[in-house]
């Protein structure tokens, strides 16, 4: 059931208009409905944005209406950036507290000084002693209001490593008064990618597979290793047996075909694609059966580079998600920003907890080797999975940038660090009451637990999306209705799937034309990678 919108009050009317995309984007963001309201017309609101004097927000609080005032525009350039410092209170969403999130506007709004704080008011944030988003009661005052959004601009630019400060406190805002009762989301979920690395011998280049598999468990991180469909034609024992006796803390995705350059993004046709990615598929299943160890369907493109018909042809041949530094890679990106033309694909580019492309989930990464604490923090608060990656390179100088990377991980909260796989698994909403367990799926098939106490288990359809259509669904790969009661054994797991009807056989599908060169490239990429550690150690 879509949740019924919450009418918001703007006080003055004007700001209406004066920030009608920003406020258009949040309103598709969240069940909200802006109207703006003259001074003293508060009736029939569910809350109030005040971006005047903030009068009309405190009368508001005082009568239990959840309120916020905005004091002052945010500055219209950038400056030194400056540490948004939060603080620890509870009334900050955990993944917040203690965080600091450098912003370049701030400077220049804190020359004015910051908000007074009353005694027994909470103070949220600020930066060196000066406070910048308080709390009293039902009262919120923040000391920036985000301006309007420039033309074709993601909501996702203002909320990012460098500039959330003003928009941050009306987001949480906004999360708070929307909050659906009973609905949680799937548990912060985490891994670390590691591009290339094959099974051709227990090492590859600075990357030795038992060293990373204990090393993982003694600091209890994932990594899932997107090895090369090509490179599948033989797998040594004594890798095959370090995955193995990694007692799942390694894993395998799928990186590309042939690895041909960024062979994904030159796909122009669907026939192209669907040739390339059954072929993906089938070689990942013959190392299957070659070396008995899992592949797991989630393709990590080459390069970053990935054409439009390319993802819908991934999920036609069972890939369960593909994960890139950007949600639609096919378009060019503007180049102040790691968004991708916001103005072709809607304001929400990267906002949610994935995205869609041609109905295949996105999940984002982003480099463990000079990775963004903020940007970190602000994916969890958005309930994106953190992917960080990177390549055997990067582990040059040792293993400890893993462990500091998943440090900065924990410090968000309780983390479940598991492969791409099953953080696709686990990409569902689950409300409890009693005895009944609905679930609402984020990704197109998960893997359901039912807990201690639970008899029934009802699946809510998803939410209307053009990138995401879906023709039915199917409970351990029977047809089921949605929101219809299903009996189910507490401690047993489900496999739910929306069904769209437009799968293929991958055993049918015709070969890709041959790249003559690919194997000779690869073979000598995959030779470079392996003399690295040995080129490091020679005199200069």
């Amino acid at each position: 059931m879509i949740p019924a919108a919450v009418r918001v009050g703007v006080f003055p009317p004007s700001e209406l208009e004066r920030r009608g995309a920003l406020l258009t984007a949040l309103e598709s963001a969240f069940p909200v409905r802006f109207e703006g309201r003259e001074a003293g017309e508060r009736l029939d609101l569910g809350a109030v944005l005040d971006l005047g004097d903030g009068s009309q927000a405190a009368a508001a609080a005082a009568t239990g209406t959840p309120s916020l005032s905005l004091a002052r525009e945010e500055p219209a350039e950038d400056g030194d950036p400056l540490d948004h410092e939060l603080s620890e209170d509870p009334q900050l969403d955990r993944r917040l507290r203690g965080a600091r999130l450098p912003d370049c506007r701030l400077g220049a709004a804190l020359r004015a000084g910051g908000l007074e704080a009353p005694a027994g008011a909470a103070v949220l944030a600020g930066h060196g002693g000066e406070a910048t988003w308080v709390r009293e009661g039902e009262l919120r005052r923040a000391l920036l209001a985000p301006s309007e959004l420039d033309a074709g601009e993601a909501l996702r630019e203002r909320l990012r490593d460098g500039r959330s400060a003003a928009l941050l406190p009306l987001v949480h805002f906004l999360r708070e008064l929307t909050a659906e009762p009973g609905w949680q989301p799937p548990p912060p979920r985490a891994t670390v990618l590691f591009d290339d690395p094959n099974l051709h011998w227990p090492s590859y280049g600075f990357l030795r597979l038992n060293a990373l598999g204990r090393h993982a468990r003694e600091h209890g991180y994932h990594a899932a290793l997107a090895t090369v469909p090509l490179d599948g034609w033989f797998a040594h024992p004594g890798a095959v047996k370090a995955i193995r006796e990694s007692e799942g803390a390694l894993s395998l995705v799928v990186h590309g075909n042939d690895h041909f350059g960024g062979e994904l993004g030159q796909l122009e046709t669907e026939a192209e694609a669907l040739a390339l990615a059954a072929q993906a598929r089938r070689r990942s299943e013959a190392l299957v059966r070659r070396a008995g160890v899992a592949v797991e369907p989630v393709m990590v493109p080459p390069h970053e580079e990935c054409s439009a018909p390319t993802p819908g042809a991934l999920r036609r041949c069972g890939f369960e998600a593909v994960t890139m530094t950007r949600p639609y890679p096919w378009l060019a990106p503007p180049p102040r920003s790691w968004l991708t033309r916001p103005d072709r694909v809607g304001p929400l580019a990267g906002w949610r907890s994935l995205d869609f492309a041609a109905g295949l989930p996105v999940f984002l990464r982003h480099p463990f080797v000079d990775r963004s604490p903020a940007e970190l923090t602000l994916r969890a608060f958005l309930d994106q999975p953190l992917v960080l990656y990177g390549h055997q390179a990067d582990l040059a100088q040792g293993l400890d940038v893993l462990a500091d990377s998943a440090t900065d991980v924990n410090r968000l909260g309780p983390v479940r660090w598991c492969s791409l796989g099953e953080i696709a698994a686990a990409s569902y909403e689950t409300q409890r009451q009693d005895a009944e367990l609905s679930v609402r799926l984020q990704t197109n098939g998960v893997r359901v637990e039912i807990p201690a106490g639970v008899e029934r288990l009802t699946v809510a359809p998803p939410a209307p999306d053009p990138e995401r259509p879906a023709a039915g669904l199917l409970v351990d790969g029977r047809p089921q209705a949605f929101d219809e009661p299903l009996e189910v054994t507490a401690g047993a797991g489900l496999d739910l799937r929306l069904r769209v009807g437009d799968e293929v056989d991958v055993a049918s599908i015709p070969a890709p034309r041959r790249q003559a060169l690919a194997l000779p490239r690869r073979l000598l990429s995959e030779g470079r990678d392996r003399l690295a550690p040995l080129l490091a150690r020679a005199p200069r």
